[in-house]
């Protein structure tokens, strides 16, 4: 009878450290997520005011400088790829070098296709920028996305590729000259723009503008990185302000966009 006592004693010990233990482990567990939950509230309302996960082109930036250097690692290749079309990568038409940013935006055509940006976005918020380091691999490219200050959109359907006026101008890709055309921008800036059908992707049209002494004529077969299209043309009027509040130079470009189809059909 004594040693049956015993035995229930024991295991009435152990049920009661059992429970102890788990008391305590609920106890540590409930700590551990609410000192998660206050960690994260703490930081998501501190940066709602420094967010510039999107900025329009009337915005200086406070928080997110200009990267040192320009926008590309010159140790890097001449002409690194910093973006995408389809599956089908875009090489920098400047050199490395000589860019001063590389800035996205939206395109007002219903033609448009968007392009997929290579690298680390610049003026993202401080946790999108942090989770992109963590989550994807190193790149030596660092770009922007701007908004359309007017109808509040954001995109990639254009690029900007800033570089002094009277820089070479590369092919970004590889294809078939199809147009060189001359003509006024806005109706008042002369300007030419070029025309490729790149290799790989049909029916679409890359165009490039801002282009001054164009050196290619339709029909010409172009290598993306080696053939010389023109030069960066100087900004007119008040073309090169949006790029010219974060370059803090005359803001001259080259600008990309693609299409689908032909251009003028």
């Amino acid at each position: 009878m004594s040693a049956q006592l015993s035995r229930q004693n024991i295991e009435r010990t152990k049920r009661r450290r059992l429970i102890v233990v788990r008391r305590r482990r609920l106890r540590f567990g409930v700590a551990l997520v609410l000192g998660f939950l206050a960690m994260t509230a703490y930081t998501v309302f501190s940066l709602v005011e420094r967010s510039t996960a999107q900025v329009t082109g009337t915005e200086l930036l406070v928080v997110d400088k200009p990267a040192t250097g320009g926008p590309v690692d010159a140790a890097g290749p001449m002409y690194p790829v910093f973006a995408r079309l389809d599956t089908r990568n875009l090489v920098l038409p400047v050199a490395a070098q000589a860019a001063t940013i590389i800035a996205y935006h939206p395109l007002m055509d219903e033609r448009a296709v968007a392009l997929t940006p290579v690298g680390n976005q610049v003026n993202g918020s401080v946790v999108s920028r942090s989770l992109k380091r963590v989550f994807s691999e190193a790149s030596a490219v660092r770009y922007y996305l701007i908004k359309d200050k007017e109808r509040n959109l954001s995109g990639t359907g254009c690029v900007d590729v800033g570089a002094p006026a009277g820089t070479p101008i590369v092919s970004p890709v590889s294809g078939v000259i199809t147009g060189v055309t001359e003509y006024n921008l806005y109706g008042k800036y002369p300007d030419v723009q070029i025309d490729i059908a790149p290799d790989g992707v049909g029916d679409v049209t890359l165009s490039l503008l801002f282009v001054d002494e164009p050196t290619v004529k339709i029909g010409l077969v172009v290598v993306e990185g080696k053939t010389q299209l023109g030069k960066v043309r100087a900004p007119q009027g008040d073309l090169g302000e949006t790029l010219a509040e974060f370059t803090r130079d005359t803001g001259s470009h080259v600008h990309i966009q693609v299409t689908r189809g032909i251009p003028g059909e």
